[in-house]
């Protein structure tokens, strides 16, 4: 027949560190006293006490940097003589886990790597605004010497259409100018000579986008 669980803890001092031991307190219930006890580490074995006639605990010391101290959770277990003189067992403890806590330099080397993550997504994302800034502007600045160019064509086209035009009507002008006064040419109506050359084409403006 199976007796009442211990209870079991951790003692100060705490560990800060593998190296340092660790000590488990194992503790039967009242008028179990002088019981011996077992501890157990993964369902092995790790150490057996005895604890005096009056006491109802025992602790267990664990050297720093030993197999137990690196391993996984802790349980406790205590047997006494009951009727006839026959053992009996107890029922195994809750176990009991050990944390170390994380090292300062292993801390302060994650923070480093955060902060240089961060940093370079920083110089990332400003280097990429920075190069579609440069390309806005420069699509701007050829959508403006795309006007400008075909201004200046439209502009010539139109000079030089204006100059055949007033270079024919002096033309004209001289040829009506050297006609003698005595001419016995049957009068009629007065008729504009025709040019031999072909009519200048009317100017042809190109259109072009709003700037």
């Amino acid at each position: 027949m199976a007796i009442p669980a211990p209870s079991i803890m951790l003692v100060p001092p705490h560990p800060s560190s593998q190296e340092d031991p660790i000590h488990i307190s194992c503790m039967a219930p009242r008028g179990f006293t002088g019981a011996n006890f077992t501890l157990y580490q993964d369902g092995e074995v790790v150490e057996l006490l005895k604890a005096p006639k009056d006491q109802l605990r025992v602790i267990f010391n664990l050297s720093g940097g030993s197999r137990e101290v690196r391993g996984g959770p802790f349980c406790c277990q205590y047997s006494v003589l009951g009727e006839n003189r026959q053992p009996q067992l107890s029922n195994l403890s809750e176990p009991v886990h050990v944390s170390f806590p994380v090292p300062t330099w292993i801390l302060a080397l994650s923070l480093s790597l955060a902060g240089v993550a961060l940093l370079l997504f920083g110089l990332v994302t400003i280097a990429l605004i920075i190069r579609k800034v440069k390309v806005k502007n420069l699509n701007k600045k050829r959508e403006r010497e795309s006007c400008w160019v075909n201004i200046a064509t439209t502009d010539m086209s139109f000079d030089n259409s204006l100059f055949t035009i007033m270079k024919m009507t002096s033309e004209e002008d001289a040829a009506n100018l050297d006609t003698p006064s005595g001419s016995t040419e049957t009068p009629g109506p007065r008729k504009r000579p025709t040019s031999t050359s072909s009519s200048p084409e009317p100017p042809e403006f190109s259109t072009f986008r709003a700037c």
